[in-house]
């Protein structure tokens, strides 16, 4: 919205607000922290195996081209945005206990 309202901003791509970069395996086990749950058992698939299966199946075949998002982190450069608007991230562990507080709730719903 802060963006979007603003004519500076227009004609431009604006990354928004982020917190350090971390690996899929890293945010699992942040999140599980912080919601207090055993960490999470997390295995990868071989690559030689995404590459025959993508063979047989077209959305296998497709993560081989995003393979790279999870297996590093994901690095993305906000200070652009930072300093030109003055907007900045959610700390993790406050997004994460967001998140984990409206599971709890749609999860104490009755079916």
């Amino acid at each position: 919205m802060t963006v979007g309202g603003d004519e500076r901003a227009w004609g431009a791509a604006w990354h928004v607000p982020t917190t350090v970069p971390r690996t899929v395996r890293e945010l699992a086990s942040r999140f599980t922290e912080v919601a207090e749950v055993p960490a999470p058992k997390l295995t990868a698939i071989p690559y030689r195996a995404l590459w025959t299966v993508g063979l047989f199946l077209p959305m296998v075949k497709e993560l081989r081209t995003t393979r790279y998002q999870f297996v590093g982190p994901f690095v993305l450069d906000s200070t652009r945005t930072t300093a030109a608007f003055g907007l900045h991230a959610t700390p993790l562990d406050d997004a994460l206990a967001s998140v984990v507080g409206e599971a709890r709730a749609v999860a104490a719903q009755p079916a």
